[in-house]
Order: structure tokens, then C-alpha cells, then sequence
């Protein structure tokens, strides 16, 4: 927000004006204050005093700048401040057809008068802080596509290997046990060979929905490449893990079949998982959490291959034996 501040001080100052409000929203009830300059500046913020919505319908209904004035009324300078506003010059701010918001600036210095060359820096003005909006909400896409897997919406490796390190690392501060899961799709590649890549990927999309719902409040679920998924679950004990593991596995079992768009119809999916857990594996002490980090997944990954040689569609637990390096 710090770019948005610095636009409308700027604004401010080429208009001599004594004060001013950006506000962002896309309808006059959801217009709130995000940044402000101007004597009661921190009043505003701070109370998110909202624009008159008469004047805030008015403005945001245009497309260019324009002067009012006799604005006593205005919310925003109500009995809780030193200020009055007389005269304000309003800019909207709009992304083709949508409203962003709008620039309030408000009772100019000397001369105390708006002009038409006022209105005029003001809509350049108004035209760079859209600019930056809408770059800010295109970064914080991009982040967020970044740090997700586009099939499943599940968060991808990148976070995997983000979260991890900070779950162990508090797992071993706090001298507390978590558990991670190898998950493990059974048989994707039949299901790819029989029906069809599409319903491959529906699989995929199914299972990774499945997973999310049975891990909520207790576990965090991430897509780790092809047909494997893996659950972290911080405050854990062999117990605990071995129990979310197996509701994990019976929810796939459960919600993945069934008919697909336009048509044919999902058989049930299951999954195998391996289970390992922090305390579960040796020589704790001294290990940096990178390395606790690589043991947790390596042991997991050997335990879910016991599982899939088992006979797939289950849970094993790791043992000490598959912390070898």
C-alpha cells in the first residue's frame, strides 16, 4: 500500500490540497479508506470513516474528475475532527468498465479554489494509482498461482518445502512429535489407459479434493507431482497419524467414484499411504531440520512402498528400520 500513499501525496501536493483519501472498493457500500494524507489522516484510518455515499455513488458513476463543494456533511470530517471540508476534487479510478475506487482530495491552499488544470493533474494522477491496483492484484495472482498446483488447487512443492522446514523446526523447539503421509493414487495409470487421460486428471482432481476434506483443521494436504499427494500433520503421535491416515484413505475410497462431465462414469479410486513421524525416526539430536526434513520423506516414501506391495488401499506405519541412509 506504501505505492498507493505515495500516489495520492503526490496528488495532493500538485493540487495544494490539505488532505485527501484513497478509497478501494467497487460499489459505494464497499468502498473502504486505505490510505489517507492531510491533517486527520490517522483519524481516518484508523475509524475507516466511510465517503458520503450520495457523493460516492456520484463519483464513481464517472468516468472523469470533478469539483464539489459545501461538503460539510461528509463523514469523513464529522464532530471527531478539527476539519471541514468545503471543496473536494474527486477522481475515479477504473479498470475499464469495473470501479476501483476512488481520490478524494479535499479544501486546496491558496488559491483556495480548484482549478480545471487541478482536475486534470489529478486524473493522471488517478490513471498511475490504477496502474498500480491493478499490478498489485495481477502480483498477488501470480503469487498465489505460484504456490499452487493448477489441476487440484492443493498447494504444490514449493510450499511443501516452505512449510515442512518450519514444521520441524517447531516440532523440535517444542519437543513434540508431527507426522508427514505419502499418499499414493492405486492404479492411475489403468484408470489413464482405460477411460482416458481427462478422467485421469478427474481422478487426480477428486482425490486431492477427498484428501483436503478429511485433513481440514488437523492436517495440510499439498500435490507432490503425478499421482502422489502429501499430508503434514504438525501435532501428531504414532497414534494420531495412523488413525488421520486411514480416514484419509477410506474418505477417497468413499467420495471419488461416480459419474463425470459430459460423460462416463469414475470408478472408485483408492489410495495407498505411508506414515512416518518425527520421533519415530533415530539420532534426533543435533540434526538440522533440512535433513529431519529429507529423513521424514524418504522414511514416509519407504513406507508406502510396503503399503503398495501389500496390496495397496492402506495405511503402513514407518519403522526405525526404514530411517536408513
Amino acid at each position: 500500500m506504501r505505492v498507493l500513499g505515495e500516489g495520492l501525496e503526490a496528488a495532493a501536493l500538485a493540487v495544494r490540497a490539505t488532505g485527501g483519501s484513497l478509497f478501494i472498493g467497487q460499489n459505494a457500500d464497499s468502498l473502504r479508506c486505505v490510505a489517507a494524507c492531510g491533517p486527520d489522516a490517522k483519524f481516518v484510518i484508523e475509524h475507516g470513516v466511510p465517503l458520503n455515499p450520495r457523493l460516492a455513488r456520484r463519483a464513481l458513476d464517472r468516468k472523469t474528475a470533478f469539483i464539489v463543494s459545501s461538503l460539510t456533511s461528509d463523514p469523513q470530517f464529522s464532530t471527531h475532527s478539527s476539519h471541514e471540508t468545503a471543496l473536494a476534487l474527486l477522481a475515479p479510478l477504473h479498470n475499464g468498465d469495473q470501479s476501483l475506487g476512488l481520490v478524494q482530495l479535499v479544501n486546496p491552499k491558496s488559491p483556495a479554489r480548484f482549478t480545471a488544470r487541478d482536475t486534470r493533474i489529478v486524473a493522471g494522477l488517478a490513471r498511475y494509482i490504477t496502474t498500480s491496483l491493478i499490478q498489485t492484484s495481477s502480483l498477488r495472482r501470480q503469487e498465489g498461482l505460484a504456490a499452487h498446483d493448477p489441476l487440484t488447487g492443493l498447494r504444490n512443492v514449493r510450499e511443501l518445502n516452505r512449510l515442512l522446514g518450519r514444521a520441524v523446526s517447531s516440532a523440535r523447539r517444542g519437543d513434540r512429535d508431527m507426522a508427514l503421509m505419502f499418499v499414493d493414487v492405486d492404479h492411475l495409470k489403468r484408470v489413464n489407459s482405460k477411460l482416458g487421460h481427462a478422467a485421469g486428471s478427474e481422478a487426480l482432481k477428486r482425490t486431492g479434493r477427498a484428501l483436503y476434506e478429511a485433513a481440514a483443521g488437523v492436517g495440510d494436504v499439498f500435490r507432490f507431482g503425478g499421482d502422489e499427494f502429501i499430508v503434514v500433520q504438525k501435532h501428531a503421535s504414532k497414534e494420531s497419524a495412523h488413525a488421520l491416515a486411514d480416514h484419509l484413505r477410506s474418505h477417497v475410497a468413499a467420495s471419488t467414484g461416480g459419474p463425470m462431465r459430459p460423460a462416463g462414469r469414475l470408478p472408485r479410486i483408492t489410495v495407498s499411504i505411508g506414515v512416518s513421524t518425527l520421533m519415530g525416526l533415530r539420532h534426533l539430536n543435533g540434526q538440522p531440520p533440512r535433513d529431519l526434513r529429507a529423513r521424514l520423506m524418504t522414511t514416509a516414501d519407504r513406507a508406502l512402498f510396503r503399503a503398495k506391495a501389500a496390496g495397496r488401499n492402506r495405511v503402513v506405519l514407518a519403522t526405525s528400520r526404514d530411517d536408513r541412509f
